[in-house]
């Protein structure tokens, strides 16, 4: 879903998320939170170019505006009801949240995993990587995993990055037959790395989970954007938790949505 914001809006950073409500009506009453794909900032070209809603006033040429992509999957009632928005409708938005991936300069590779609808800030991740002023190339591998093929989003956008792609399918149809874990862990074993590589994942806790023992073995800054039900996107409800751990030995807990989404996998209480 591609959606014409404010300009405010387009200065977002990968692994950042929006917080999509209704703009009729109390069904569904809260919104829904979309991790941002893609954003680009640009000028209304002409008078043709109108808000398909009566009574509203068309922008005027030269406007700046921001294009925000979003990328989600029919789960539920609400993301249902997005699918059927049609041009012309409008949404509350409420963007960018949250905090964002951090790439080291230092970095010489990266190692993306993304599991399923997980992809969204992988790709924007590995899209802005691309655009980076560095002196140095950084290497880019991405492990993409899901149930079948249908499940493998962006595989052409990360390789446009620049990116090697590996595929892994729980039923085997398309590339390595298994858990994307499992192949990551098999890529690990062999010499490929290049020194001072991170590693960076989003997608469905257990796969956050079963990174982490991989990370520690082969001694790699991990970094997970989390999933969560969210009810306002800012810290006002405490109603997306996760145990961290805290001194000496003891848990404490942080929001998903404003200490995150991007955590620091080595301090999340997984278990």
């Amino acid at each position: 879903m591609h959606l014409a914001v404010p300009p405010r809006l387009g200065r977002f950073r990968p692994g950042q998320f929006l917080m999509l409500g209704w703009d009729e009506g109390w069904d569904p009453f809260l919104p829904r939170a979309m991790s941002i794909r893609r954003v680009r900032r640009f000028q209304v070209p002409s008078s043709k170019f109108r808000v398909l809603q009566p009574g509203t006033r068309s922008l005027k040429p030269g406007t700046w505006i921001a294009e925000v992509e979003i990328l989600y999957k029919i789960y539920g009632h609400g993301t249902a009801l997005l699918a059927a928005m049609r041009p012309g409708r409008f949404l509350r938005a409420l963007g960018p949240l949250g905090n964002a991936f951090e790439v080291p300069r230092s970095a010489t590779g990266v190692i993306m995993v993304a599991g399923g609808i997980g992809v969204p800030p992988i790709a924007a991740l590995a899209e802005s990587l691309a655009k980076r002023e560095t002196s140095r190339r950084t290497e880019m591998t991405v492990f993409l995993g899901g149930r079948s093929r249908a499940d493998l989003l962006c595989a052409a956008d990360f390789r446009r990055a620049g990116a090697k792609v590996h595929m892994a399918t729980e039923d085997g149809s398309c590339g390595y037959k298994g858990l994307v874990t499992e192949l990551v862990n098999e890529y690990l074993s062999t010499p490929h790395p290049a020194p001072r590589t991170v590693l960076y994942a989003c997608g469905p806790h257990p796969m956050l989970a079963a990174l982490t023992p991989i990370a520690e073995k082969y001694d790699l800054p991990y970094q997970a954007s989390l999933e969560a039900n969210m009810a306002c996107g800012f810290g006002a409800c405490v109603g997306c938790v996760v145990p961290v751990k805290g001194g000496e030995g003891h848990r404490t807990y942080r929001l998903v949505c404003k200490d995150g989404p991007v955590f620091d996998a080595h301090d999340i209480l997984w278990a």
